[in-house]
């Protein structure tokens, strides 16, 4: 009785011992599965299967941290060329400086610095923000008893006439 009692211990020992090595795997595993990874499907599906836009946007967002780091660039210049169809109302700048930090760090480069041009150098586009070198506006010469009237230049369409929807006669 002794005998068989010592082996029923034996048996239940090493039944303990391998259950607590298929709970161990099984951690393993579950960690190797949360592991991240960049499978655009997944954030694709978030997309499209998510409703709400709030939170839409916290799922891609908790996507983006987990997996970002691990997408390669032309995953990452994937996913930010679909933002408006797969985020929609939930895309907001934040998503795209996450997406763009991400693919600054996959490109390898430091971000550029931005080149300012000189002050001679300004186009007539950017005199918006000093007027002091805008072109002068064109004026219409006043007519007798009224104030002088500021003209836009004619625009004349490719292949067209200038005087078309006018109503005026060629």
């Amino acid at each position: 009785m002794k005998h068989i009692r010592q082996q029923l211990h034996f048996a239940l020992a090493l039944l303990a011992l391998a259950l607590m090595g298929s709970a161990q795997a099984a951690t393993a595993v579950a960690k190797s599965a949360a592991a991240p990874r960049c499978m655009v499907a997944e954030i694709r599906g978030i997309a499209f299967s998510i409703h709400h836009p709030n939170e839409r946007y916290v799922a891609i967002t908790e996507w983006l941290n987990r997996n970002g780091p691990t997408c390669s660039l032309e995953k990452l210049q994937y996913i930010n060329s679909n933002r408006p169809n797969w985020f929609g109302h939930s895309d907001s700048p934040a998503l795209g400086q996450v997406l763009d930090q991400f693919i600054e760090i996959a490109t390898g480069a430091p971000p550029k610095a931005p080149v300012v041009a000189a002050d001679n150098d300004r186009s007539s586009l950017l005199a918006g923000t000093n007027r002091a070198d805008a072109p002068p506006p064109v004026v219409a010469p006043a007519v007798a008893g009224q104030p002088p009237i500021i003209v836009a230049p004619v625009v004349t369409a490719p292949g067209g006439s200038s005087n078309k929807g006018t109503g005026a006669k060629p």
